[in-house]
């Protein structure tokens, strides 16, 4: 190595050494890329080892094996999820000289209600308001029987 040559690698040597220590990392690394090169060629190979092996292996049998049809179970009928009941509650009741009002909760929807009215998006109307009840009732259910929650009595709190 001429002495010019030399010199030039001593006046980069240090410079060009600090450069290659911080690449060299980075040329050995590999991306997601490279990973599903990789696999590809694997899963490849593999599967051309699967088809030679089955091709020697169906020589041996019978072609009307090879042939047959294969039967895939139809998939499974949808079946609609059933709608769930709205949620109904009543969170106060307010009176004034014409009469007494319910704030009914229909999922988190209020609505001002008086006796004889239905709460929206229900079959519930509101059958009688007290200053520490509210009852609701199923419409076409007797006021009378109460069959299979044909009633709602909501308490509350009292003002003392």
């Amino acid at each position: 190595m001429s002495r010019h040559a030399r010199n030039m690698l001593v006046s980069f040597g240090l410079p060009l050494t600090c450069v290659l220590a911080l690449c060299a990392p980075l040329a050995g690394a590999q991306t997601i890329a490279d990973y599903s090169r990789a696999q590809r060629s694997m899963l490849e190979s593999a599967m051309s080892q699967a088809a030679a092996r089955s091709a020697g292996l169906g020589a041996s049998a019978p072609a009307a094996a090879a042939s047959a049809p294969v039967s895939v179970p139809p998939p499974a009928p949808r079946t609609p999820m059933p709608a769930t009941a709205p949620a109904v509650q009543v969170s106060g009741v307010f009176a004034s000289r014409d009469g007494a009002v319910a704030e009914v909760l229909v999922n988190a929807t209020a609505y001002l209600l008086g006796t004889g009215q239905s709460v929206p998006g229900t079959n519930w109307h509101v059958e009688a308001i007290a200053v520490d009840r509210v009852v609701l009732a199923r419409e076409g259910v007797a006021p009378v029987t109460d069959v299979q929650g044909a009633r709602k009595v909501f308490a509350l709190p009292s003002l003392r």
